[in-house]
């Protein structure tokens, strides 16, 4: 058994017992003091650069690694203009939308490579995320939304929204309602790029009875945790994904495991 599965069945123990919520909160505190170095480094390098709450950090990204939140977020920021540089060549994008933003890790750093003609937004279902976002990235219009849809957009505003390891905490029908709703504001002819748990995941890290649902439902749930947080983890199967999650979408390209930045499923889809 590989140190990873080893992980996952004590999760499954924790997740049964009611007690990973607790474990959860311990493993942030070790992050704290194993970052601790690190993280002071960054800040005195980095004196300007806004940093959220570390909770907020490792409630989304398993942070605070701060080396991580601004690199990472960069890097991803630029794939996400080169997507828009392939399927709008002519430069026709004028409103980029990410849900599920998060303490704005990737969405921070887009207005720099979009230009100001183009207007970015965002938003996330945590309250205290979507505060300090406003109060700190001036340069992106960020709303709060809910668990479940709808937006407070209107039909067909963006041409191009993504959503990093969004799918990945949602349960199925949760996820089904979401895919619906991001086609709803998306432009005819808009982009939409996601990531989803799957074929890495299913190779490394799901138990026996977890592929077996897999292969036969298309997706597996670990709940007994609050949806939408972390630690609720979802997996997809890429045919689920393409059938079902994304019925109303063309799929331009699916990667598996093809992520670059976590291993993670990526496609790239097309509202027509």
């Amino acid at each position: 058994m590989t140190v990873k599965l080893f992980r996952v069945r004590l999760q499954r123990i924790f997740r049964t017992l009611g007690l990973l919520a607790f474990v959860e909160r311990l493993r942030y505190y070790y992050s704290i003091l194993a970052w601790r170095k690190r993280n002071k480094i960054f800040i005195k390098k980095n004196p300007e650069f806004a940093l959220p709450p570390s909770q907020l950090a490792y409630d989304a990204y398993d942070a605070p690694k701060w080396e991580i939140y601004k690199f990472g977020g960069e890097a991803v920021a630029k794939l996400i203009k080169s997507v828009a540089s392939k399927y709008f060549p002519n430069g026709s994008v004028a409103a980029v939308y990410e849900w599920g933003c998060g303490p704005g890790r990737i969405i921070r750093h887009l207005p720099e490579h979009f230009g100001a003609g183009v207007e970015v937004y965002a938003s996330d279902y945590n309250e205290d995320t979507i505060d300090w976002c406003k109060q700190n990235i001036p340069s992106v219009t960020f709303s709060l939304n809910q668990l479940n849809p709808p937006l407070e957009y209107t039909d067909n505003k963006f041409d191009l929204i993504y959503c990093i390891s969004v799918f990945t905490h949602l349960s199925s029908a949760t996820g089904i309602n979401w895919a619906n709703e991001l086609f709803r504001v998306l432009k005819k002819n808009g982009i939409l790029i996601l990531t989803t748990h799957g074929q890495h995941s299913y190779q490394t890290e799901l138990l026996a009875d977890e592929k077996i649902k897999y292969e036969k439902e298309g997706i597996v749930v670990r709940d007994k945790y609050k949806e939408g947080k972390k630690m609720f983890l979802t997996m997809h199967n890429p045919e689920f994904v393409k059938d079902t999650l994304l019925k109303k979408f063309e799929i331009l390209e699916y990667l598996p495991a093809g992520f670059p930045f976590n291993k993670q499923d990526y496609f790239i889809a097309r509202k027509n």
